[in-house]
């Protein structure tokens, strides 16, 4: 529940921004087919803006919705499993007795079952959204750095990435294990993370055929 209060916090929020981006692009896009100054197939960078944080809501309304039909599952899968293991136990109390019919002890078990399976379908579901919501994280920060040359620091991108510090330094060490990005440490100490292929963009209409090297 913590995840989804999170996911409906960033809602929210981003409800809030877009309508101001949207606002910002729409006095943008007026001035600029006042003044003819831009290619028409040149996008604005507040376009640009506003088509991610719209692409951002989209994915937290998905990722909303996982995790509260994850944890419909599980609770459903608890009921059912309670239901399983007390029923047979209540019907087989009689007045002379405690003697449960077999039959409700099979009930009981198909019960259980399908309880076990609701919370597996219920995890399963829930590592979809984790893992949606962890590739949401990795394009944010890969737009992030593309907006500041191609470095960044975990502070930084915990910041304007709006995630949490150990989310963020997760992102990015798993980049550089990765090969995408480099660690590079200034002489204060300062750790920062580099990806050189956004650095190096402008030489990909230089880029030969592998076998041309």
């Amino acid at each position: 529940m913590h995840e989804f209060r999170k996911i409906l916090d960033e809602i929210a929020y981003g409800i809030e921004t877009a309508m101001r981006d949207t606002k910002a692009a729409w006095r943008d896009a007026r001035k600029t087919r006042s003044m003819r100054e831009e290619p028409q197939t040149v996008r604005h960078p507040r376009s640009r803006r506003l088509s991610f944080r719209f692409s951002d809501l989209t994915t937290d309304w998905s990722c909303a919705m996982r995790f509260a039909l994850a944890f419909a599952l599980k609770a459903t899968a608890i009921l059912f499993a309670l239901g399983g293991l007390m029923g047979p136990v209540f019907s087989g109390f009689q007045p002379n007795g405690f003697s449960p019919a077999p039959f409700d002890f099979i009930v009981g078990l198909g019960v259980v079952g399908t309880a076990l399976v609701l919370w597996m379908a219920g995890r399963r579901v829930r590592t979809s959204a984790e893992r949606k919501r962890y590739a949401q994280y990795q394009h944010r920060l890969l737009r992030l750095a593309r907006e500041k040359g191609g470095s960044l620091t975990v502070v930084e991108a915990a910041t304007d990435g709006r995630m949490t510090v150990e989310k963020a330094a997760e992102i990015l060490s798993a980049l550089a294990v990765g090969g995408s990005a480099e660690v590079r440490v200034s002489e204060s100490g300062l750790v920062v993370y580099h990806l050189p292929e956004i650095e190096r963009g402008s030489e990909k209409h230089r880029a030969k055929p592998v076998d041309d090297l």
